[in-house]
C-alpha cells in the first residue's frame, strides 16, 4: 500500500515536472568555441518549484544554482577564465551538462538532464608575428577612455607563537572604495607621443564621489571639486612631463589661486621598448603617481618611476580583444638568519618584505589598456600590546587594533621608508591628494607606502609599524611581544567605456 502511494506521488511529481516547458540548453549550441564568460540559456519555466541546476563540465561538479531569470530565459553565467580552464585540444572538447533537481521526501531527485560540448579558447587565435610585436598605444585626439579603479585593504595578523609553530593568519578585510578615472587624448606628435588630461569623475549617474583622502573620513567631492592633470607620455606610456594646472583668478578681483581641487594621478602603465615575442622578459618600471603642490607652477612631473621585471606572458582575450598580458613585479626585503629559520619552519611570515605584482591586459588591436590587477603585500613584525587575556573574538591583537590610517581610501599613511635592505626607490610616492593653500596635499601613497625616500614603500625604522600600525596604550607600563602583521593591498583597474 505505502509503495503503490508512493508511486503515486512520483507520478504526480513527474506530471509537474512534464508540464514544465523543455529543460534543455538554447545557448551555446552543440560544439560551440567559447571564452571568457559563457552565457548558458535554458526556457524560462523549465525549473519547477523547488528546483534547482546542478551544473557539470567535463564529468566535474561546478555548484548547484537556480539561475538568473532575464526576460525568456534562465542565464548561468560559466566563467572559463575564472575558473582557470586551459583551453581544449582540438577534437577533444569539454561536456557541459546541467542536470535538473526537484527535492521530493526530504531527498533530492534528478528528473532531467541536458548537454552540449563545448570547445574552450581563450588563448585561441591571437599570433605573434615571428620577429615579435611592438605593443604600443595609440593617441587618438579626442578620445576618451574612462576606467574604473576599485581597490580593498586586507590585513592578517598572527602572533610570533602562532607563526612560529606554522599557523596560518586571519585575514580582515577593510571596505573598500571606488574611484574612476577619465583620460582624455588632447593632442598627439608625430613621434608617436600623446598629450593626456587625467581627471577623477563622479559616481556614475551622481555629482559626486565618496572618497577618503589619507586620514581624512571619507566625504563627498562634487565634480566642481575635482580638477585634471596633464601629461605627455611616450606611445609605451613612459612620462615626458606632468603638470598640475593652477586657478588664476580674474584680473581686478580679489580672490587668491585655488589650491583646494581634488586631484588624482593613476598613470598608464608602461610597455616594453622592443618588439616581445610571449616568455619574453625586460627591465622595466612601475611609475606611481605623484602629487606635490607645494611648489605648483614648478612641477614638471607627476609620477614616481621605479624599477621592476617585465614579462610577456601570454595572449589572452578580455572583454572581446585580443591581448597581450603582461606582468609587473618586484620584490624586496630583509634577510636574516631568524627569518630562514621561519622560512624553513614553515611559517606563513618570515622576513619583512614588500611585494608588488600587476598584470595588465592590453589590447593588441585598440591599443588600450583593458584591465590592470595589482597587488602589493607587506609582511612585517612590529610590537603589540600583551593586555593579557588576548581576544576571544578572534580579532587582531592588541596593538594593531584595525586598519592604518587611510585604509579604504584611494591611498594611505605609511612607514617612514628608513634602515631597509634593498633597491632604492624615489621618494614622494603620493597619489592622490587634496591640495591646500601653502602646503602637500592630504593623503599619500597607497597603505603601506612610504614617504620619505630611500627604500621600496612601506618598509620603516623607527616609530610607526607597517601602514601606521602602532604598539601600545596609555597608562600602566605592558609587557610588548612580536606580532607578524600582512597587509595586502589589491586594485583592480577596469576600462569602463571609450
Amino acid at each position: 500500500m505505502n509503495r503503490w502511494i508512493g508511486s503515486l506521488m512520483l507520478a504526480g511529481l513527474a506530471s509537474a515536472v512534464m508540464a514544465q516547458a523543455p529543460f534543455t540548453i538554447v545557448r551555446p549550441p552543440d560544439g560551440a568555441k567559447v571564452r571568457e564568460t559563457v552565457h548558458i540559456l535554458i526556457p524560462k519555466g523549465s525549473i519547477p518549484e523547488g528546483g534547482y541546476v546542478g551544473v557539470f563540465l567535463g564529468g566535474k561538479f561546478l555548484e548547484a544554482t537556480v539561475p538568473p531569470l532575464k526576460g525568456k530565459f534562465y542565464d548561468y553565467a560559466l566563467d572559463t577564465k575564472g575558473l582557470g580552464l586551459p583551453d581544449t585540444e582540438p577534437g577533444k572538447p569539454l561536456k557541459l551538462e546541467l542536470v535538473l533537481y526537484v527535492d521530493y521526501n526530504e531527498k533530492s531527485r534528478i528528473v532531467d538532464r541536458t548537454s552540449v560540448d563545448v570547445n574552450i579558447g581563450n588563448q585561441a587565435n591571437i599570433p605573434v608575428p615571428n620577429a615579435g610585436i611592438k605593443l604600443r598605444y595609440n593617441f587618438v585626439p579626442g578620445t576618451r577612455m574612462i576606467y574604473r579603479l576599485d581597490q580593498k585593504v586586507s590585513i592578517s595578523p598572527i602572533s610570533e607563537e602562532d607563526n612560529n609553530k606554522g599557523g596560518r593568519a586571519a585575514e580582515f578585510t577593510a571596505d573598500g572604495e571606488t574611484i574612476r578615472m577619465a583620460y582624455e587624448v588632447m593632442n598627439s606628435y608625430g613621434d608617436g607621443d600623446g598629450l593626456l588630461r587625467m581627471q577623477p569623475l563622479p559616481e556614475k549617474g551622481k555629482d559626486y564621489a565618496l572618497l577618503s583622502v589619507g586620514t581624512d573620513p571619507q566625504k563627498k567631492y562634487f565634480d566642481y571639486e575635482m580638477a585634471p592633470i596633464y601629461m605627455r607620455i611616450h606611445s609605451t606610456g613612459q612620462q615626458v612631463f606632468g603638470s598640475i594646472p593652477g586657478y588664476v583668478p580674474m584680473e581686478g578681483s580679489s580672490g587668491g589661486g585655488s589650491y583646494t581641487d581634488l586631484l588624482a594621478a593613476f598613470p598608464l602603465p608602461t610597455l616594453p621598448s622592443k618588439a616581445v615575442h610571449v616568455g619574453d622578459s625586460w627591465q622595466s618600471q612601475f611609475q606611481e603617481g605623484s602629487i606635490d603642490l607645494t611648489n605648483l607652477h614648478e612641477v614638471d612631473s607627476v609620477v614616481d618611476p621605479f624599477p621592476a621585471r617585465g614579462e610577456f606572458v601570454d595572449t589572452e582575450w578580455e572583454g572581446g580583444h585580443p591581448c597581450a598580458k603582461i606582468k609587473h613585479s618586484i620584490e624586496a626585503g630583509t634577510s636574516t638568519k631568524e627569518g630562514k629559520k621561519l622560512k624553513a619552519a614553515g611559517a606563513s611570515i618570515s622576513d619583512d618584505k614588500i611585494s608588488l605584482e600587476e598584470t595588465i591586459w592590453f589590447a593588441m588591436d585598440t591599443h588600450q589598456v583593458l584591465r590592470v590587477d595589482r597587488d602589493m603585500t607587506i609582511d612585517r613584525k612590529v610590537q603589540s600590546t600583551d593586555l593579557g587575556g588576548g581576544n576571544p573574538m578572534g580579532g587582531p591583537p592588541a596593538g594593531v587594533g584595525g586598519p592604518p590610517p587611510g585604509v579604504g581610501a584611494p591611498v594611505g599613511g605609511g612607514g617612514k621608508g628608513e634602515d631597509f635592505i634593498g633597491p632604492k626607490v624615489p621618494n614622494n610616492l603620493d597619489q592622490f591628494g587634496r591640495g591646500r593653500p601653502g602646503g602637500r596635499p592630504q593623503g599619500g601613497p597607497p597603505p603601506g607606502f612610504g614617504g620619505r625616500g630611500g627604500p621600496p614603500p612601506g618598509f620603516g625604522g623607527s616609530g610607526a609599524g607597517a601602514g601606521g600600525f602602532q604598539g601600545g596604550m596609555g597608562g600602566a607600563p605592558a609587557a610588548q611581544k612580536s606580532t607578524f602583521v600582512r597587509i595586502r593591498l589589491l586594485q583592480t583597474f577596469t576600462l569602463e567605456s571609450n
